[in-house]
């Protein structure tokens, strides 16, 4: 009944939402050691308890000139866990897969490795200018995403310390957000708010995804 949203909220309207299709983010602010983790973690039994996809990513300041790196991290733990399921399950990932990357599977396997277990070994992409290639990267991830958004396994991504994300995360979480045919996403996020002014990046992102809901 709520269609699609990419709103900033509080956490029970948003699960809600995003089991009834919604795409949306949740952000929790604070001073380090405030407790964010543990606020997060109440909100997220209910998505453990039914099994939907729950990953987890966090930045780091010393890896803040690694494009995605928390992104990844949070998707090389989903594809570790598909790869425990059985030989059929796999092979239906396999298909659902090779149907939405089609020839630019290398694209998401040059990050993530472990995909090739699933996929198998991908041709070479043809190489691009940088924004060309950025943009390319950009649709190809926001087509694997939508493969893990279903109503029988809604996604949600935990993304930890945003106060040092990399520009190129910023931009794809506010894409993924921002896709008018996303559903059954959720992203929640974290940040020291002692840490960011005005003219952060994150901040900026925010405002922006603010900004689309109005």
């Amino acid at each position: 009944p709520y269609g699609r949203s990419s709103a900033i909220d509080t956490p029970a309207p948003s699960l809600d939402r995003v089991y009834s299709g919604a795409t949306e983010m949740i952000l929790v602010s604070g001073s380090s050691g405030m407790g964010k983790t543990s606020v997060i973690c109440e909100v997220t039994k209910p998505i453990v308890k039914q099994k939907d996809f729950f990953l987890t990513g966090k930045f780091e300041q010393l890896k803040r000139n690694i494009p995605y790196e928390a992104i990844i991290q949070a998707f090389r733990s989903l594809v570790q866990q598909l790869l425990t399921e059985n030989t059929e399950n796999i092979e239906v990932w396999q298909e659902k897969i090779l149907s939405v990357v089609g020839n630019n599977g290398k694209v998401i396997t040059n990050l993530i490795p472990e995909l090739e277990l699933i996929i198998g070994s991908q041709p070479e992409v043809i190489q691009l200018p940088t924004k060309e290639t950025q943009n390319r990267f950009n649709t190809v991830f926001e087509k694997f995403v939508k493969v893990f958004t279903r109503p029988e396994h809604p996604l949600v991504i935990f993304l930890d310390d945003l106060q040092w994300a990399d520009s190129a995360s910023l931009k794809l979480i506010e894409l993924l957000l921002s896709n008018s045919n996303s559903q059954y996403l959720l992203i929640i996020g974290a940040y020291r708010d002692n840490e960011v002014n005005p003219t952060h990046p994150l901040i900026q992102t925010i405002e922006k995804l603010q900004q689309n809901t109005r």
